[in-house]
């Protein structure tokens, strides 16, 4: 069988030329989705999950899945694996088929469980203020106006949320 996803989102051709795309490669069913809901996607899930040994999906952009690209090389993987083969019909000059084989498998493998098991990333961001900075916590006057603050019975946590700092912070300046 021929599946082909037709998706209705701005950054892929009209679902119209995606359609008629479709039916000239003798599709047996077109599946169109417009923008992800929760309901679109469980539908798409579905049909990808019921694809056997033989069958061939076909998209006019990989795009056409709206998933991350770690989860699109697991679901490569996965259709690989049970022996379907998938086309990406780019353009008459442009066409790309992934027929599985032991090669394409055990790449896409691989990044799948690259993926599964990659480290989530360094945050980047210097420490403290929003967007990093060097400045100081605070000026000798907000400090003055936080010892003040604090003789007079506010908490740490109230002159912190004042002053955007963490109460030890806090402590740390006015208890010097």
């Amino acid at each position: 069988m021929r599946y082909g996803i037709v998706r209705g989102v701005a950054s892929l051709p009209p679902a119209a030329a995606q359609r008629e795309r479709l039916q000239a490669e003798a599709c047996d069913v077109i599946v169109e989705e417009g923008e992800p809901t929760p309901e679109s996607e469980r539908r798409l899930n579905k049909l990808l999950f019921g694809i056997k040994r033989g069958d061939e999906v076909l998209v006019c952009s990989l795009e056409s899945f709206m998933r991350s690209t770690g989860e699109l090389v697991q679901l490569l993987r996965d259709l690989l694996e049970i022996g379907a083969a998938v086309r990406i019909l780019n353009g008459e000059a442009s066409n790309h088929t992934l027929q599985p084989s032991e090669a394409a498998t055990e790449l896409l493998s691989l990044l799948a469980e690259h993926e599964t098991r990659r480290p989530s990333r360094p945050n980047l961001r210097a420490p403290g203020r929003i967007g990093g900075g060097s400045r100081n916590k605070l000026s000798k006057y907000q400090i003055d106006y936080a010892r003040k603050l604090h003789a007079e019975g506010q908490s740490l946590r109230s002159i912190g949320l004042l002053f955007q700092i963490s109460p030890d912070e806090v402590w740390e300046l006015i208890g010097s």
